[in-house]
C-alpha cells in the first residue's frame, strides 16, 4: 500500500537520525571513559599504548568523524537528505502542483 510522504515522517525520520547520534555519542563517550579508567589504572606498558592508539586512530574516528559528526558524517548526510526532501518536495514542488490543480490553464 502506498503511503503520503508527509512532514510528519520526515520529522519523525529526523528525529531517529537525532536520537541515533544521542545514543551512539552516550556509547562512545562511556567507552572513553573506561579506557581511560583503564589506562589510569595498572594497565600500562606496549599493550596498553597499543590499545589507546587503536581507540584513538581507528574507533574515534569511526564513531565520531565518518558517524556523527554535525557536518560531515553518515548522519549528516541523512539529515541533509531530509532537510532536502522537505524544501525541495514538500515546501516547493507539492505547493506549486497543488496551485496548477487549482487554478488549471492559468
Amino acid at each position: 500500500m502506498a503511503s503520503v510522504l508527509t512532514y510528519t515522517i520526515i520529522a519523525n525520520a529526523t528525529e531517529k537520525v537525532d536520537s541515533y547520534i544521542t545514543t551512539a555519542n552516550g556509547l562512545y563517550n562511556e567507552l572513553e571513559g573506561v579506557l581511560s579508567t583503564l589506562l589510569a589504572s595498572n594497565f600500562n606498558g606496549d599493550a596498553a599504548d597499543g590499545y589507546n592508539a587503536f581507540f584513538k586512530e581507528k574507533i574515534t574516528p569511526a564513531l565520531t568523524d565518518n558517524l556523527t559528526t554535525p557536518a560531515s558524517s553518515l548522519t549528516a548526510g541523512i539529515r541533509s537528505i531530509l532537510e532536502s526532501i522537505q524544501t525541495q518536495l514538500l515546501d516547493t514542488v507539492d505547493p506549486q502542483l497543488g496551485e496548477a490543480n487549482r487554478n488549471p490553464g492559468a
